[in-house]
């Protein structure tokens, strides 16, 4: 009955990049979106702080003059703020402390300049009072303009205030905010803003960007480590029924072989034959070295079949392919078989009993003495290779086609009359419990074939043998 192959799972594909961009695009929209509004809203916050301040100082500068005019009892004076000394050394600290604000004046209800920072505008009319397009404010007002008597000619945001004498306006206040210098802020404050929500877009971009790499890597590698558990369930489905299969077929010739002696010699005994001495010893011998081989074929199934419990022990590679190559020196003299060995100068450690590595090595080299003629070259390599010790046995005999490479590891399957095909079964069974990989490939010699062990490296073994 052919092997039941392994049954392949193919992965649905799912657009993940797709997702991955969709989202990082939401959020970059989202983002943006949210900083375009706080962007907006942090600089308006901030002008109009800038404006409430100077509306502030206009307010308490027009309720001071009107204040200073009732203490010295001439409330309707306006004209003698411009000599005021306190006036001067008011406007000369707020300047030096603000150097954008442009000016401040006192002008009477004409619009002519009473008092200004700038002496050299007092007594000017300031132009729109001389067309006409001014009306007295009634409350506080703010607008931007350009004026030579009052900003120089600079571009400014004048705050102009009524002065009140009993509920009667006698002037107005103006105070002027540098416009360049508060556009010029504004600009900064939204550069500011704009660099901090685009390095927090760009942060929360490659965060989300590094999640959904890691999510995609680790459902790939659950997905992988699936598909490899279910193939090597199937696997060892299809290999318990071989060994059944096996089972039933080794068992079954030995068992006949038994039947048919033992009907021959009942036949003997109830007299419906005769058979001599010598018959009936061969048939006896026959019967014993049948029971032998059961008793053989038993014990490596039970090889096959039960699992070590408890933690194997940590064993030197090196040492255990010492030993078994010693076990093996004598067929390999008298066939005159050529091993070369290639050793890592470093010990070498796994975690593995050591009866079964030995017993690994010796189905191993077993095979590759049994397939070679006289005078053939049998290389065993063990190195350590990133985290991991390499165990090769490698021959120049006539090799395993490709297509037969799996199946030798299937219980049961010999190329060998003798063979029971047990030897490599066991031994991907122990290289696998013990965490590692076998595998059957072309030899680096000119032909041949070479099987490749993976075992698990145990460094702390050495380490504790070394102090």
């Amino acid at each position: 009955m052919p092997r039941e192959q392994p049954r392949h799972v193919t992965p649905r594909v799912t657009p993940v990049w797709v997702c991955i961009v969709a989202a990082l695009g939401l959020v970059t929209l989202a983002g943006t979106g949210i900083a375009v509004y706080d962007v907006r809203r942090d600089v308006a916050t901030r002008r109009g702080e800038e404006i409430y301040r100077l509306q502030s100082h206009a307010e308490r500068s027009a309720g001071h003059i009107a204040s200073q005019l009732v203490e010295e009892g001439r409330p309707d004076a306006l004209p003698t703020v411009r000599q005021a000394r306190w006036l001067r050394s008011y406007w000369q600290q707020s300047l030096q402390r603000q150097p954008f604000r442009l000016y401040a004046a006192v002008l009477d209800l004409d619009g002519t300049v009473i008092a200004h920072t700038q002496r050299e505008q007092e007594g000017r009319q300031v132009a729109c009072f001389a067309r006409g397009q001014c009306p007295l404010p009634v409350k506080t007002e703010q607008r931007e303009l350009v004026d030579e008597v009052l900003t120089g000619g600079q571009r400014a945001i004048d705050m102009r205030v009524p002065i009140r004498q009993q509920d009667q306006i006698i002037g107005v206040y103006h105070v002027g905010l540098d416009a360049d210098w508060l556009d010029e802020q504004m600009a900064q404050q939204r550069a500011e803003r704009s660099r901090f929500w685009a390095l927090l877009i760009l942060g929360m971009c490659g965060v989300l960007l590094l999640s959904s790499v890691a999510v995609v890597r680790v459902t790939r590698h659950t997905a992988h480590l699936e598909h490899q558990i279910e193939a090597a369930h199937a696997r060892r489905v299809s290999e318990m029924h071989e060994l059944v299969l096996g089972m039933a077929h080794e068992i079954r010739n030995p068992l006949n072989a038994i039947r048919l002696n033992l009907h021959s010699v009942g036949q003997v005994l109830r007299g419906q034959a005769e058979l001599s001495d010598e018959e009936l010893s061969a048939m006896l011998e026959e019967m014993e070295r049948e029971v032998v081989r059961l008793e053989a074929l038993m014990r490596e199934m039970l090889g096959f079949v039960r699992s070590e419990g408890r933690p194997a022990p940590p064993v030197d590679v090196a040492e255990e392919v010492h030993r078994t190559v010693t076990f093996l020196r004598a067929p390999l003299d008298q066939r005159r078989i050529e091993l070369h060995l290639t050793l890592s100068d470093e010990p070498v450690w796994v975690r593995m009993e050591p009866p079964r590595l030995r017993q690994v090595l010796f189905n191993l080299l077993n095979n590759a003495l049994e397939a070679l003629p006289e005078g053939g070259v049998i290389d065993v390599g063990v190195r350590p290779v990133r985290g991991m010790v390499e165990i090769t046995v490698a021959d120049d005999g006539p090799g395993i086609p490709v297509q037969d490479r799996e199946r030798v590891f299937v219980p049961f399957y010999s190329t060998k009359a003798s063979g029971t095909g047990l030897g490599l079964a066991l031994a991907r069974k122990f290289v696998e419990e013990a965490g590692g990989t076998i595998r059957c490939e072309d030899s680096p010699m000119r032909r041949g074939c070479c099987f490749r062990i993976l075992l698990p490296a145990w460094r702390e073994a050495a380490v504790e043998t070394v102090s």
